[in-house]
């Protein structure tokens, strides 16, 4: 598949795509041993920002326009640097496992109740999260009512910030997450401050 195609910078369909790496907690590290995969010192992201939109859930979020995005078996996605991309396909073509650098991720869970409230959402579907008991800062999105949060990660001492809102169909959690200082939630914190991030039509 060339360039282009690996972007997948606009998903109009999820169903079918499955791959072998699984997706516990965004922006964090996998255990390593020793293979033929090599991975090379992250690539610096691009300047230039290109719009990723995924269509079904009406979100478009801009990432540089060097880096890779993977549509995990769980329905998550994730954003690489074009070697941390080349490393991670390596290990899906020889079965090894390696330590990915963090990345920031998009995670869907689908087929919430549109009754709860939105940190009880937020709770039941990541209820890791209740171990550092962070604060909910609601904020605007695109006229819908979203809540940031962070926390640092105990173990990789690693800041994460994330955002979580509805779709507007309102039957999907979604939520951006990722190191703090990593370039694609740089843009996105920013932008929610601004009062400037907006969905897709």
């Amino acid at each position: 598949m060339g360039k282009n195609g690996w972007r997948n910078r606009c998903i109009n369909s999820m169903a079918g795509v499955s791959l072998l790496l699984g997706l516990a907690i965004a922006a964090l590290p996998t255990s390593a041993r020793a293979g033929t995969c090599r991975l090379s010192t992250p690539a610096p992201a691009s300047a230039k920002l290109a719009p990723f939109t995924v269509n079904p859930f009406g979100i478009t979020v801009n990432i540089p326009d060097n880096y890779r995005s993977m549509l995990r078996s769980s329905g998550h996605i994730t954003f690489h640097d074009p070697h941390s991309f080349a490393f991670i396909q390596c290990l899906v073509r020889t079965g090894e496992s390696g330590e990915v650098p963090p990345y920031v991720a998009i995670e869907v869970h689908k087929g919430i109740n549109r009754t709860s409230e939105m940190i009880d959402l937020i709770r039941t579907r990541r209820p890791w999260l209740d171990y550092y008991n962070p604060e909910y800062e609601p904020v605007e999105f695109a006229g819908q009512l979203g809540v940031r949060y962070d926390y640092t990660h105990e173990i990789y001492q690693l800041a994460i910030a994330n955002i979580s809102f509805l779709s507007p169909d309102g039957h999907t959690l979604l939520t951006l997450t990722g190191p703090v200082n990593h370039p694609i939630m740089v843009n996105a914190l920013a932008t929610i401050e601004a009062g400037i991030l907006e969905t897709s039509d």
